[in-house]
C-alpha cells in the first residue's frame, strides 16, 4: 500500500505533463510517510555539479550541499568521504584544501548509495574558449564531431567544464565536448565553468546530406515567340538544399522548338510544342509554347508561369476539417475555467491569448501547422529511410521495419514513433532502451512509457516489467499499442494530432495533456525538427473547424 500511495503521489508531482523547469530545486521530492514503515534513498544529489575552492580565496575551505531523495528518507544520515589527504570533509559536508592544486573526489553515502562529487582546487577561470564556433553536420549522417576547451590560465579548471546542448532534438553533447546530430535545424552547444561564471557557445547547423528532389519547376514559361528568336528559361529545383541539381531540357518537336543544355529555346517553325525540364531523380515541369511567323507584330507575350511559392504551395496535402458545433469563443471560455497558464512568464494565461493560442488559423504557417499533423496516418517512408535515420542510433539502430510494423499494426505514424523513440532514449542510448534488470529479468522501454522524473529508471523498468516487454522488439511494439490505445486511437478520444492532445476539442476538459497554453505550439517545433530529417514524407492535416470560422490553407 505505501508503494502504491508513494507512486501515486510522484506521478501527480512529476509526471510528463508537469512544466516545471529541471533545475536542481524541481528533482527535489518527498515519499508519503505512513506510520513507522521505513522510506529507502533511491539517489543522492548535489546543488552544483562540482565544487571550487580558489587559491586566492580569502578561505580553502566550501560546503557541499548534498541532499537524498526521496528528501524525507530514514536512511541518515549523509557521510561524506575524500580521496585525498590534500582535501579534507568534515560530517556536515565542508571540505577544506591545503593548498595542493588538482580535481578531488568526495564520496558521498547514504542507504546503500554513493555518488561521486568533484571538487576543483586551483586558479579562477578568466576565459573560457572552443575550438569551434560554428559547425555544419548532416542528422542522415551522424558522424560525431569533438570540440576542444581551453581556458586562461591554461589549463584552469578546464576538466570540470560542463556541456550542454540548447535543443536535444538538433544536437546531443557530451561532458567530453563530443557532438552528435539528432535531427535538422539550428541550435547551440555551450560550455560553461563549473562555478558558472563563463560560458562559450558553438552555433551548430545539421542539415541533410542527401535531400531528394521533390519537384521542379519552369519559373518563367512564355505562351509564345517568334520564328527566329530565342529565349532563356529557368528552372527552379525544390528543396533549395538539393545536392544534385541538374536538369535536362527537351522538346516535344524540335522542328518548331528547340531546346539547349542551358534551357535557351529557339523557334524554327509555326507550330506548338511542349519543353520539357527533368531533374536527375526523374521529376518534371513543362509547358506548351506556340512559335509564331516572325513578322507577327505587335507580339504581346505572356508568362504563363506560377511564382515558386505557389508551386511549392501546391505540393502541399490539402488539410482535412474538423467541424465542431460550439463556437471559439465558447472553447476559449471553457479553457478559461481549467486554469492554463503561461509557462514561459509563470503566470495564468489571459483570455486573450488563450484564445490565439486555441485558434487554429494562427498556427496556418511555420512549425506551428505541425501540431495538426494527424498521428494516426501513415507517412509511406520505406524500411530503408528508416534505418538510415536510425543508423549509430544505439538499440535503435537496424530496427526500422520494427518501427513500420508497429505502425501499421496500431494506426500510427511511422515517422512520429522513431523521432519519438529517438527523443526518449536519447537516440538509443539511455538506460531503459539498454536494459534494466527487474526482480532477475531484463526489460526495455522504448518510448518512455510511465518513466516518471522523479526516478525515471526505476518506474519506467517497472512499468515494462509489468507489460513483459524484455526485449527492443517487444518494447517498440508494445509501447506502439500503448500509445495507439491511450492517446492516438483511443475510442472515447482520439487525441491523434498535438492539438487534440493539448485541447481535446472532441471533450474539452477531459484528457488534455498539459496546462501550458503554449505546449501544442512548443512540442510542433520539436516535431517539425525531428520531421524535417524526413523530406519525402506524406504529412496528412487534421484542423479543428469552431462553429462560425472558415477554412484556410496552411502555409
Amino acid at each position: 500500500m505505501k508503494k502504491l500511495l508513494i507512486l501515486l503521489f510522484v506521478m501527480l508531482c512529476a509526471s510528463p505533463c508537469a512544466q516545471a523547469a529541471e533545475d536542481f530545486h524541481d528533482k527535489l521530492y518527498f515519499a508519503i510517510h505512513l506510520g513507522f514503515d521505513e522510506i529507502e534513498t533511491e539517489d543522492i544529489i548535489t546543488s552544483e555539479d562540482a565544487t571550487c575552492i580558489y587559491l586566492d580565496s580569502d578561505s580553502l575551505s566550501a560546503k557541499i550541499d548534498a541532499y537524498t531523495l526521496p528528501v524525507n528518507t530514514t536512511d541518515k544520515p549523509i557521510t561524506f568521504s575524500s580521496d585525498s589527504p590534500s582535501l579534507t570533509v568534515s560530517d556536515d559536508g565542508t571540505v577544506t584544501s591545503d593548498g595542493t592544486p588538482g580535481v578531488y573526489t568526495v564520496n558521498i553515502s547514504c542507504g546503500g548509495i554513493t555518488r561521486s562529487h568533484s571538487v576543483y582546487v586551483g586558479n579562477r577561470v578568466e576565459r573560457l574558449t572552443l575550438s569551434d564556433t560554428e559547425l555544419s553536420m548532416y542528422a542522415d549522417r551522424p558522424e560525431p564531431h569533438t570540440i576542444s576547451v581551453s581556458t586562461e590560465p591554461s589549463g584552469a579548471g578546464s576538466s570540470l567544464v560542463r556541456w550542454y546542448s540548447g535543443d536535444e532534438s538538433i544536437v546531443h553533447v557530451d561532458q567530453n565536448g563530443t557532438v552528435i546530430p539528432n535531427g535538422v535545424g539550428t541550435t547551440s552547444v555551450y560550455a560553461e565553468t563549473a562555478d558558472g561564471e563563463h560560458t562559450a557557445k558553438c552555433t551548430v547547423y545539421v542539415g541533410l546530406y542527401d535531400v531528394s528532389t521533390k519537384a521542379v519547376f519552369i519559373t518563367n514559361a512564355v505562351d509564345k515567340i517568334r520564328i527566329g528568336s530565342d529565349y532563356s528559361l529557368s528552372a527552379y529545383v525544390y528543396p533549395e538544399t538539393v545536392r544534385d541539381k541538374s536538369v535536362i531540357w527537351s522538346s516535344s518537336d524540335s522542328t518548331v522548338l528547340s531546346v539547349d543544355t542551358n534551357g535557351v529555346i529557339h523557334g524554327s517553325e509555326a507550330g506548338t510544342a511542349a519543353i520539357t525540364v527533368q531533374t536527375a531523380n526523374g521529376k518534371t515541369d513543362s509547358f506548351e509554347i506556340e512559335v509564331v511567323p516572325a513578322n507577327t507584330e505587335n507580339l504581346d507575350y505572356t508568362v504563363i508561369s506560377k511564382s515558386v511559392n505557389e508551386r511549392i504551395a501546391e505540393l502541399m496535402t490539402k488539410p482535412q476539417f474538423t467541424a465542431y458545433n460550439y463556437t471559439l469563443d465558447d472553447m476559449t471560455e471553457y479553457q478559461l475555467t481549467m486554469q492554463p497558464v503561461k509557462y514561459s512568464e509563470n503566470r495564468r494565461a489571459e483570455y486573450d491569448e488563450l484564445r490565439d493560442a486555441i485558434d487554429p488559423s494562427r498556427h496556418a504557417g511555420g512549425y506551428g501547422k505541425y501540431q495538426f499533423i494527424d498521428l494516426s496516418q501513415p507517412n509511406n517512408v520505406s524500411v530503408d529511410v528508416l534505418n538510415a535515420y536510425l543508423n549509430g542510433k544505439g538499440v535503435l539502430q537496424g530496427k526500422g521495419q520494427q518501427f513500420k510494423d508497429a505502425a501499421e499494426a496500431y494506426g500510427i505514424s511511422e515517422l512520429y514513433l522513431v523521432t519519438h523513440a529517438c527523443l526518449e532514449t536519447g537516440d538509443g542510448t539511455s538506460q531503459l532502451a539498454n536494459g534494466v534488470s527487474v526482480n532477475g529479468t531484463v526489460v526495455y522501454n522504448i518510448y518512455g512509457i510511465g518513466a516518471y522524473d522523479a526516478n525515471a529508471v526505476k518506474y519506467g523498468s517497472e512499468y515494462a516489467y509489468a507489460c513483459g516487454w524484455t526485449s527492443v522488439d517487444e518494447a517498440i511494439e508494445g509501447g506502439a499499442a500503448w500509445i495507439s490505445a491511450n492517446y492516438i486511437n483511443n475510442p472515447d478520444y482520439r487525441q491523434n494530432t498535438l492539438y487534440k492532445m493539448r485541447w481535446n476539442p472532441d471533450s474539452p476538459g477531459d484528457h488534455q495533456y498539459a496546462t501550458d497554453i503554449d505546449w501544442a505550439t512548443a512540442q510542433a517545433k520539436t516535431l517539425k525538427t525531428m520531421f524535417d530529417s524526413f523530406p519525402d514524407a506524406e504529412l496528412t492535416y487534421e484542423i479543428p473547424l469552431y462553429k462560425g470560422e472558415e477554412e484556410f490553407d496552411l502555409r
